[in-house]
């Protein structure tokens, strides 16, 4: 077996070849698909942690919402009391003011009555004066008659 000038140039090129490709081929390569790879990790690192904040923030939203529906209800049960206070109120007050009014009715039909009385004393009075007068044919004393009629007044003749 001898070993030929050509095989041993063939095994040193050979050799030349893979140290060349080692060091300028598979460890790029190899850096780039461990970069690569890295790239990925991290992305698919960022996609969960994007799904969990927007699990979250839909949570966060969901939270709010129905923190949001018990207040606006809140409001309107507190606008519904308010309104039926507020109508009661109004009620009541109507309710004192026709009462007002219907008491000063009374007391104005009741002042017009005293009124009347009054009235028709003076004409009862004057009216018996006239009618003495023609029977007696004389004319009373104005002030004999005021203390005839207030007498019969207190006797309780004229009601």
């Amino acid at each position: 077996m001898s070993i030929d000038l050509t095989f041993i140039g063939q095994i040193v090129v050979f050799l030349t070849m893979v140290v060349l490709l080692k060091k300028h081929l598979y460890v790029p390569l190899n850096e780039a698909m461990e970069s690569r790879t890295k790239k990925i990790a991290e992305g698919l690192a960022a996609a969960d942690a994007g799904n969990k904040a927007r699990e979250a923030a839909e949570k966060e939203v969901e939270a709010q919402l129905i923190a949001a529906r018990n207040k606006a209800q809140e409001i309107v049960a507190s606008a519904e009391k308010r309104a039926a206070e507020v109508a009661e109120s109004a009620t009541n007050k109507a309710r004192d003011d026709a009462s007002k009014i219907v008491e000063a009715a009374k007391e104005e039909v009741a002042a017009e009555a005293v009124r009347a009385r009054d009235a028709l004393r003076s004409e009862v009075a004057s009216i018996a004066m006239l009618a003495a007068e023609k029977v007696l044919g004389a004319e009373i004393d104005a002030k004999r008659h005021a203390a005839l009629v207030e007498g019969v007044i207190r006797d309780g003749f004229v009601k």
